[in-house]
């Protein structure tokens, strides 16, 4: 009897921490960040995904850049952004979201810094109805929509064979 009185308390905890853990995960979040390993020979993009728990500060924007720009918990993902930027200012107007950074522009070269923007940019167009994201970061001012995001380069039908190879 002793037996089957444990093994119902055991089952009862297993089966409430469960039920705590899908609670944890029910507001999720996806962020975009660089993968840390690229493989060049496939169609893969260079940018990742991960989900984090917003429970309770899913209408935050600021709070979840700021969560963002900790980086990713995944080790095949990597930041970015240089650690130590800030977010000196998140406004939503109409459709378009402005985001004014700390100054990263000595840090990362133009191609580094596209596909900064483009990672924050999709991140804060899934948390939001947003249509475009405008950054600024030190003199450096991109703008990118879900309309213009495009993550990989694959030849086109009109594209020849010799222009494929080279």
């Amino acid at each position: 009897m002793k037996r089957v009185i444990c093994l119902i308390l055991l089952l009862s905890l297993f089966l409430s921490g469960c039920a705590l853990f899908a609670e944890r995960i029910k507001e999720p979040v996806t962020f975009y960040y660089v993968r840390a390993e690229y493989p060049y020979s496939t169609t893969e993009s260079i940018i990742g995904s991960e989900e984090r728990e917003a429970s309770g500060h899913r209408s935050d924007l600021s709070y979840l850049l700021a969560l963002y720009l900790i980086g990713p918990s995944d080790e095949e993902l990597v930041s970015p952004i240089p650690k130590g930027t800030r977010i000196y200012s998140v406004t939503l107007e109409k459709d378009t979201i402005y985001l004014n950074l700390s100054d990263t522009a000595n840090t990362l070269t133009d191609s580094g810094f596209s596909i900064a923007c483009a990672c924050l940019s999709m991140t804060c167009l899934g948390l939001t109805n947003a249509e475009q994201v405008t950054i600024t970061s030190g003199d450096r001012v991109v703008t990118m929509s879900a309309d213009t995001l495009m993550l990989y380069d694959i030849p086109t039908e009109n594209q020849s064979t010799e222009e494929q190879t080279q």
